[in-house]
Formats: C-alpha cells, structure tokens, sequence
C-alpha cells in the first residue's frame, strides 16, 4: 500500500482511487483467483504479471477508460473501470471485481454507486451498461441495488471452465439515475 495515495472518490467506508504501476501484483493475483476468474470469463491462458504491467504503463494514454482500485481499510479489495466509452452517444461500461476476501461486505454495492455517480456527473454520460456471467448472482444483486433494468442475454458470451456462459446485460439511463438519486 502506498503512503501517499491518490484518491480519486470516497466514502464512510470505500475509496476509490487511480490504477498504479504498484497495483500490479494484486491486480494480477486479482484476475488470477480462482474465485474471480470464472467470473470474468478470462482466456483459458494465464495472465502473466510483466502483461499486466505493460497494461497498467499503457492506461494514462486511453482516454477511453477510467479504472480504479477500490480500498476498504487502506486494503486493495478490487478493481473498477468505466470503458468503451463513446462521447457522441455518451455511453460507457463498467466492470468491477472484488476480492473473495471482500466480498458480501457491501463494497461493490458502494464501488458501483461512485461509479456511476462519476459517469452520469463529470461525464455526462446518458447510458452506462455493464454485464455479468450467468450465475454470478453478487454482480446481479449489484446492478438491481443500483437500478440498472434488464436490457438482454447474449448466448454462449464466453468460454470459462470448460463451458460456455451466456452474458446478461443491464444498463442505467440517466434520468433513470437521476430519479434514484432523488428518493
């Protein structure tokens, strides 16, 4: 963990915070878990660490992605980025991965509010989509505690553990936001 840290949003209990060389290993050990990875649908291929470097070293030149380490505690627990984005439709997509040791603690509930607060506010986004694999039920129970509605299901998405898995898709408008933010 870094001293100085740079802090991009926070809460009572979450930062997020910009992606740095010195995440590497944990990003790595991250996608690597095997908790997480069936989640991702990575390549049946492991990631190497010097490839997860070269990914970091190359983010500060893509204006298309905005990703962050999520802290609880001053801890690494997880990953979230917004990407694809699209300024002429203002749309863009999130991920997000917590780790296991993290997990059902309500810090991807909180990762995804900021999230989405930063897309819809200093974006201005109209829509933001995100999917999850079917089955990860913790990813679902996000995206609905955030409001994001049901857009479709796109079959046989990804190769993870020997089988196919179908992708569901859930997006957010930003009147829809707006009108969450509200009540």
């Amino acid at each position: 963990m870094n001293d100085i840290r740079n802090v991009f949003k926070r809460d009572d209990e979450v930062v997020l915070r910009p992606v740095e060389k010195s995440d590497a290993e944990f990003l790595h050990e991250l996608v690597q878990h095997s908790e997480v990875r069936g989640t991702l649908g990575r390549p049946p291929k492991p990631l190497s660490l010097k490839e997860e470097k070269d990914y970091i070293e190359n983010l500060s030149s893509n204006e298309d992605i905005a990703y962050f380490i999520i802290e609880h505690k001053k801890e690494s627990a997880g990953s979230i980025s917004l990407h694809g984005l699209e300024d002429e439709y203002r749309r863009g997509e999130f991920g997000i991965s917590i780790h296991p040791d993290y997990q059902n603690q309500g810090l991807g509930t909180k990762s995804v509010k900021m999230l989405l607060e930063y897309a819809f506010d200093a974006q201005n986004l109209h829509k933001v989509r995100a999917g999850f694999l079917e089955g990860n039920i913790g990813s679902k129970k996000i995206m609905e505690k955030e409001g994001m509605k049901r857009e479709g299901q796109e079959r046989h998405y990804k190769y993870v553990d020997g089988a196919w898995k179908d992708m569901i898709w859930m997006s957010l408008l930003e009147s829809e936001h707006s009108t969450l933010r509200e009540d």
